[in-house]
């Protein structure tokens, strides 16, 4: 089938959430420093071994979220009361749905992307995430006050050494690793996995996919795009995403990637690279030549859109802009995630 699909990471370049992060920060004392600080831990872990899941900081804060009795209504209530999408994120959620088959596939849990979709008006049935079911473990009052002192003792000691001790000698043994053990972050290469089982799924073709990412959880579904010469782009992304992408774009407003998915779904992967020479040559008339509905011109006209082609030679360059922009849309605190 030569039907073009689009599939999408969902904190980035849609909203700009981490919401793993921002319940942590809510519901624990000091729970934005540690989530952080685990953050870093994992992006170490997949750094080290390509097998590694990253994404796995939404299984390493579960511990922390059980001793603070945080339940999955909780997640799900919160989750509701802080939904902030990128500018234009609703515009081209309706957009491209009307045009073409569209996913997300995201390293949230499915309590979040519930109620993104709720919201927004993304079909949830083509939404992959991070499974939790939070209520059923239990923890003793012994296993609270365990946990409780390991959140104390990570945040006076936030070694990888130490980090890494408790994972795999402290919390082994304990009924708490069954829960962590329980979830499989769709983070990493489970984000590729998603995108292989779209393609069977549907009888897609690879190279008919275009996808869009900003983290270190995009790297592998990023280079099986740019590697199927698929549409690779990263959007407001840190180094990882840059360097595994095709297309680097920094921009408070998302739009543009629903002018680029329209020009994919008519001109295939050359168009949307003429597409980009053009745009970087004369933006106005690059837009208006495409025919896509005014009113998404009109307001990508008045935001500033980076678009380029990534190189080996601007790599740091394209991270350095990215990173401005980055930072300004979703504030440094979850910029500086992996």
């Amino acid at each position: 089938m030569d039907e073009k699909f689009y599939v999408t990471d969902c904190e980035g370049p849609l909203s700009i959430n981490d919401n793993a992060y921002e319940l942590a920060d809510y519901f624990i004392p000091r729970g934005g420093e540690l989530f952080s600080i685990l953050s870093n831990y994992d992006d170490i872990l997949a750094e080290q071994n390509e097998t590694h899941l990253a994404g796995s900081t939404l299984k390493y804060i579960l511990p922390f979220f059980k001793a603070y009795n945080i339940t999955q209504e909780d997640i799900l209530e919160f989750s509701k009361d802080h939904i902030n999408m990128m500018g234009g994120a609703y515009t081209t959620i309706k957009h491209v749905q009307d045009i073409m088959p569209f996913y997300i596939v995201s390293t949230s849990y499915n309590q979040y992307i519930e109620a993104l979709s709720a919201k927004t008006g993304f079909n949830y049935q083509n939404a992959y995430h991070t499974k939790l079911e939070l209520d059923d473990y239990e923890l003793t009052p012994q296993e609270q006050d365990k946990i409780l002192d390991v959140a104390e003792n990570i945040l006076f000691d936030s070694s990888f050494e130490n980090i890494d001790r408790i994972f795999n000698n402290t919390f082994q043994d304990a009924n708490i690793y069954n829960l962590i053990e329980s979830v499989t972050p769709t983070g990493g290469i489970g984000k590729r996995d998603a995108i292989t089982d779209i393609i069977e799924k549907n009888n897609y073709k690879a190279e008919n996919l275009m996808y869009s990412g900003d983290s270190i959880t995009d790297k592998e579904a990023l280079e099986y795009a740019k590697d199927n010469q698929a549409v690779s782009i990263s959007f407001n992304g840190n180094i990882h995403s840059i360097t595994s992408a095709s297309i680097s774009i920094a921009s408070t407003n998302n739009l543009i990637l629903a002018v680029i998915a329209e020009v994919f779904n008519t001109k295939s992967t050359q168009g949307v690279y003429d597409f980009i020479h053009n745009y970087n040559q004369d933006p106005l008339e690059t837009l208006l030549d495409t025919k896509t509905n005014n009113n998404i011109i009109q307001e990508l006209l008045q935001n500033k859109t980076s678009i380029d082609i990534v190189t080996e030679d601007n790599v740091e360059e394209l991270t350095n802009k990215a990173k401005i922009t980055r930072d300004k849309v979703r504030g440094i605190n979850i910029a500086n995630l992996g």
